[in-house]
């Protein structure tokens, strides 16, 4: 008993550690997603148009999927 009480001590004092982890890598892959719709907005429009997408595989296979409305771009918030 002593020893499932001490593992639910850990594991609760643990939890708030791995929230902020997660908060952490959350927020940096934002920060590469960021980056990489930079780098790939060649005219610098805040979009990428078709076009631009080719540049990388994943985008111009699932281009379709992810162009939210059918607009004929992606803005940032289709990448999340």
């Amino acid at each position: 008993m002593i020893a499932l009480v001490s593992a639910l001590v850990l594991l609760l004092a643990a939890a708030p550690l791995q929230s902020v982890q997660a908060a952490d890598e959350l927020q940096q892959f934002q920060q590469r997603m960021a980056q990489l719709f930079r780098q790939l907005d060649r005219n610098g429009d805040g979009r990428l148009d078709r076009d631009e997408a080719r540049a990388n595989a994943y985008l111009q296979r699932h281009f379709d999927r992810l162009d939210r409305g059918d607009k004929g771009y992606l803005v940032p918030g289709d990448l999340r």
